[in-house]
């Protein structure tokens, strides 16, 4: 009966829903979008969901594998793709925040290691209250209906800084 138990728990650890859950907020189906070997810049999705009785707030992300990580929301506007930095992004009680493509996301600057599909990205969530969630996300394809929003991910930093603006200027909230 020991080994079926033990076979059970690691089938949930490694299940690609996966769901860490720390003060009430639980990370469900975390991903990053696979890029070409020479890309600079990923991005990673997941839904936040806040079980507790107070809202949440994301303010930062850290990866061992990308030198800097930065919170950034996707729209259309007059028929034109958008994108700026987000200082903090805030979970609802009993609420649940989508990061998709064409939407929030976080954005992965710098992969120390290129990455492809299968492999696992280590992302540390902290929040405004001191607290933090690891999270294991799985690189995976994009899927057609993924597509909306279109990151060209082999862009320079310099094309990065033209499209994206002056990153310290922008303090949107959520």
């Amino acid at each position: 009966m020991k080994p079926l138990a033990i076979l059970l728990t690691l089938f949930f650890l490694a299940s690609s829903a996966w769901a860490s859950s720390m003060h009430g907020i639980e990370a469900h189906d975390p991903w990053v979008r696979e890029a070409p070997p020479t890309a600079r810049v990923l991005a990673a999705y997941l839904q936040l969901h806040n079980h507790g009785d107070k809202m949440r707030t994301l303010v930062s992300v850290e990866s061992p594998a990308f030198k800097r990580i930065e919170l950034h929301r996707s729209e259309e506007k007059d028929g034109m793709a958008t994108m700026a930095r987000v200082m903090k992004i805030m979970i609802p009680a009993h609420g649940k925040v989508s990061f998709e493509p064409g939407s929030l996301h976080i954005m992965l600057i710098n992969p120390l290691a290129p990455l492809k599909s299968g492999d696992k990205v280590d992302l540390t969530l902290h929040f405004a209250d001191g607290s933090s969630l690891a999270v294991s996300a799985d690189v995976r394809r994009g899927a057609a209906h993924d597509m909306k929003h279109h990151h060209d991910p082999d862009h320079s930093m310099e094309m990065h800084k033209e499209s994206h603006g002056d990153m310290n200027k922008h303090q949107h909230d959520h």
